[in-house]
């Protein structure tokens, strides 16, 4: 079993491989704290006795590597949960896998904060109003994106009720109305207004219809 420098190591290694939230023991947050405690506790023990020791440098260097590496595990798992949350707060999925107890209170709370800031400010915003109604056309066909860029098909409500927007980076599935929709970089997709504003005040997508375009 690995000693617990080289597993906070291999957990990095393995947060900034997954583009979800990477599977972390159940009590990462606890043992790591312990572990820098006791490391800190050590260093400060040995530079004391002997502050010209290599033991308690070496000690001291071990705590600095070993609190940044659980700096970044933390602070890409916070970024990751800011951004589900606010998939969440426009439809997105609630149930999040390999959130930690600590993490799945923060992921509530900035859902709910988003949803609250979102309906002061734009109370006329009915992202949560249900899923849309049936089809009434058929979408266009997926172009390659190789020539031109793909326009999603997607279910549709009468074609006034929808935005057209072109996605401007790749960002989480957005779910609506029970559909799982990719978004990927100069996708063009059609999306209930609504949904479609806040994608482009969160300079996640850009409108190709005027009115839907964020005022300055």
């Amino acid at each position: 079993m690995p000693d617990q420098y080289t597993l906070l190591l291999e957990l990095r290694r393995s947060e900034g491989a997954n583009r979800g939230l990477a599977k972390l023991p159940h009590d990462f947050y606890g043992t790591t704290s312990a572990y820098l405690t006791e490391v800190r506790r050590t260093f400060e023990s040995e530079l004391r006795e002997n502050p010209s020791g290599r033991k308690g440098e070496l000690s001291r260097q071990t705590y600095q590597r070993a609190s940044q590496v659980a700096r970044d595990i933390i602070e890409a798992r916070m970024t990751k949960l800011l951004s589900l949350a606010f998939q969440a707060s426009v439809g997105g999925a609630k149930e999040i896998p390999n959130t930690l107890p600590e993490e799945r209170g923060l992921f509530e709370s900035l859902t709910g904060v988003l949803r609250t800031h979102r309906g002061s400010v734009a109370p006329y915003l009915q992202a949560d109003a249900g899923p849309p109604a049936a089809p009434t056309g058929t979408p266009a066909p997926a172009a390659s994106r190789d020539s031109t860029p793909r326009v999603e098909p997607r279910p549709t409500r009468a074609a006034a009720a929808q935005a057209l927007v072109r996605i401007l980076k790749d960002s989480r599935p957005l779910e609506l109305g029970g559909e799982t929709i990719e978004l990927r970089r100069e996708d063009i997709v059609s999306l209930p207004p609504e949904v479609a504003r806040i994608l482009v005040d969160g300079k996640i997508a850009e409108a190709l219809q005027a009115e839907f375009r964020p005022t300055s």
